[in-house]
């Protein structure tokens, strides 16, 4: 370890704001004052069959951000920050009296305190039906003749008692619309620290009620699973020795998916539990927690033994994790729509954790494709209740693995598909999706192992996209997150993609055509889940990629049981590196400017996050790869911890070549997801000094503060 130097300077608070001067203040608050007679008259005419306790809630546009506090002391609550600096805020006060006051004082209609911080304000406008309206719902309107199950958001004042009572409120009304022909109601619904939602079903006539309801945030479709083509994959093996099970201590990896086949040969021996969530009594969900569809048992041989494909050259399967498996996916393969799936989620996470110790790397391999996400956006609401989770559970050191999500790029032709890779993979609609958003979990994207199809290797109208080892597969998400947070975290194997070139007939032109993602030779190997006729199968997709990392997690968990997640995070993002090749618009070259080299950075973060774990170095230290780690510190808000490294090698600095000290810090801060321009609640930072003296450097923080 390196030798400590623990000196804990206090931070010096900084003013919440400069001014806000305007060269006619008179005229601007008579213009605010006109606008808030216009927010509050309407509000006492309206007539709703939903309406709650009276609050008004509109937005304040800013031409530079107002702090907290001075907001409050104008008598508004902030409910969220927008990213273009815009507050929402809300009044119990229909009058606004004490805002109205102030704004009176500013604009010189009456005497005293001239407020000046107000001329921060552009205007202030109510919040419209359009605004309350979520993306999947604005892509999917609901019919006229639907009965649609929707996700209601409201806003959350922090009050948990009376958003209950709101909920219990709009769930009463929505009784008075039930009939046999529509059986409108509220089934599930939600209400923690920082959300307040509710899964409804209403007719569009009632939607349009609750649209106009100033307490909604927002209503939305809710998300449906996106699940990976699959097929068979035989290979000639003929026998396998006796699967042993791990020791009972090792760590365990649950899977939130669709589901996994208990009765396959290669998983029984290590599947600690599997159950369907949210009713572990199996009412809702039919066939229990068997897999269905095959994904969740698909991601589930990877979790358990990484590389499958390389245990079945071996012929050797030796686990050494556990399962576990909860079931969130109906029949169907959808989410059952009476129920939220954040309840799902909570549950499935309380039933296994609370139970099982050793149940600490989580793999969710589902997003939302539809819902990818866009600078200057709000954390998603199911990546912000991981976050919460994650921050909730912190004691037991449990560690989110998430899929990046896979991108279809339906917009393109296959043809583009090869010619414009993998610059598209940069495009708006190629970002990540909810919930690899989550900022406290790892994000996993995807890599091309680099082959063509092994089924006719000889066929040249058969190509693979990416083709080379280590380049990003053709359907990876890509980065950055909420807060430009890096995303994806890191990457791994995940397949590829193949085109078929055939020619028309009669026609001396191509007919370009996907082979799909289950193509013998770019694809993943894995369990299928009729394994009777076959034990496995091959896929391709960011899900396969994820279960690598969990492994690599569960693995360090267990050499580490008493390490924290953060420690886990840490050694798996400071041992990823980028892969050997990658392509030639990412890469850096002496001939680039500063400007150019930082972008092609950023190309490579957005794409690679850190790079590909290798676990062996994660997991062990080696004469020229030393890993000094300190984990389980608490530093104050504020504060500041001073480390200083041991006299380094003499090879450091004579040997000619590329030397890296490698810092990496992981932590697991509370979140805000109502805020736009700070998601995290906390962040943190580090400097490296060389060649100064330790008084040096604390006398330099202490002038800086």
């Amino acid at each position: 370890m390196p030798r400590i130097i623990n000196i804990e300077l206090p931070r010096r608070q900084r003013p919440g704001f400069g001014g806000g001067k305007r060269a006619n203040p008179v005229e601007h608050g008579k213009s605010l004052l006109n606008q808030l007679s216009g927010l509050t008259e309407p509000k006492k005419q309206k007539s709703n069959p939903f309406r709650l306790d009276p609050k008004l809630i509109f937005k304040i546009k800013t031409h530079q951000k107002l702090s907290d506090d001075l907001v409050n002391q104008t008598g508004l609550d902030i409910l969220a920050f927008e990213p273009d600096k815009a507050i929402v805020v809300f009044s119990s006060d229909l009058e606004l009296t004490e805002f109205r006051r102030r704004l009176e004082n500013y604009s010189q209609i009456i005497e005293g305190n001239k407020y000046e911080y107000l001329g921060a304000i552009d205007e202030l406008v109510p919040l419209e039906r359009e605004d309350r309206i979520g993306r999947l719902l604005e892509l999917n309107p609901v019919q006229t003749d639907e009965l649609a199950a929707l996700d209601l958001e409201l806003w959350h004042t922090g009050d948990r008692t009376k958003m209950k009572a709101s909920l219990e409120h709009i769930a009463e009304k929505l009784k008075d619309f039930s009939s046999d022909n529509a059986p409108i109601r509220m089934s599930d619904s939600y209400v923690g620290d920082y959300l307040c939602i509710a899964r409804i079903k209403v007719t569009h006539e009632v939607l349009e009620f609750l649209l106009e309801l100033e307490t909604v945030k927002e209503i939305d479709r809710p998300p449906q699973p996106a699940f990976e083509r699959t097929a068979d994959y035989n290979l000639p093996i003929s026998s396998f020795p006796e699967v042993i099970s791990p020791p009972e201590k090792n760590c365990g990896i649950l899977v939130i998916d669709s589901g996994v086949q208990s009765g396959h040969p290669l998983i029984a021996p290590v599947l600690g539990e599997a159950d369907v969530f949210p009713d572990p009594g199996q009412q809702l969900i039919k066939g229990g927690a068997e897999d269905v569809d095959g994904h969740g048992t698909s991601v589930a041989g990877i979790a358990i033994y990484g590389d499958v494909e390389n245990c079945i050259k071996k012929l050797s399967f030796d686990p050494t994790v556990w399962l576990f498996s909860a079931r969130v996916t109906d029949e169907n393969c959808q989410y059952y729509e009476d129920l939220l799936l954040e309840t799902q989620l909570d549950r499935a996470i309380k039933a296994f954790v609370d139970n099982y110790p050793n149940c600490k790397v989580i793999n969710i391999s589902l997003g939302d494709y539809e819902k990818f996400y866009i600078d200057g956006m709000k954390q998603f609401r199911l990546a912000a209740k991981i976050d919460e989770i994650a921050y909730q559970y912190q004691n037991k050191n449990i560690l989110f693995v998430i899929s990046a999500g896979n991108s279809y790029h339906e917009e393109l032709e296959y043809e583009k598909l090869r010619t414009d890779y993998p610059n598209y993979l940069l495009n708006k609609n190629a970002r990540i999706i909810d919930p690899a958003t989550s900022a406290i979990a790892l994000t996993v994207g995807s890599l091309s192992y680099g082959r063509g199809s092994i089924t006719e290797p000889a066929d040249v109208r058969r190509q693979a996209i990416a083709k080379l080892r280590g380049y990003p597969s053709p359907f990876t998400r890509t980065g950055f997150g909420v807060d430009g947070i890096i995303k994806p975290d890191v990457v791994d194997f995940g397949g590829d993609l193949a085109l078929d070139l055939s020619y028309r007939e009669g026609l001396d032109l191509p007919k370009v055509s996907q082979l799909g993602d289950n193509v013998a030779g770019v694809s993943v190997v894995t369990f299928s889940k009729n394994f009777q006729s076959s034990l496995f199968h091959i896929c391709s997709g960011t899900s396969f990629a994820a279960p690598r990392v969990a492994n690599i997690a569960a693995q360090l968990f267990t050499k580490y049981p008493n390490a924290s997640s953060n420690l886990i995070r840490a050694l798996i993002v400071n041992t990823a590196v980028l892969p050997k090749e990658i392509p030639d618009e990412f890469q850096l070259n002496s001939k680039q400017s500063q400007g150019e080299k930082t972008k092609q950075i950023e190309k490579q973060l957005a794409i690679y996050g850190y790079g590909q774990t290798d676990l062996e170095r994660a997991m062990y230290s080696a004469e020229n790869y030393v890993v000094l780690s300190e984990d389980n510190i608490v530093i104050p808000v504020g504060k500041f911890h001073i480390y200083e490294i041991p006299q380094l090698p003499e090879e450091f600095f004579d040997v000619r070549g590329t030397r890296t000290l490698s810092v990496t810090l992981a932590f697991d801060p509370p979140t805000r997801p109502t805020r736009g321009d700070s998601y995290l609640g906390v962040t943190m930072e580090f400097n490296i000094f060389k060649g100064i003296n330790k008084q040096s450097v604390i006398n330099a923080y202490v002038d800086a503060l």
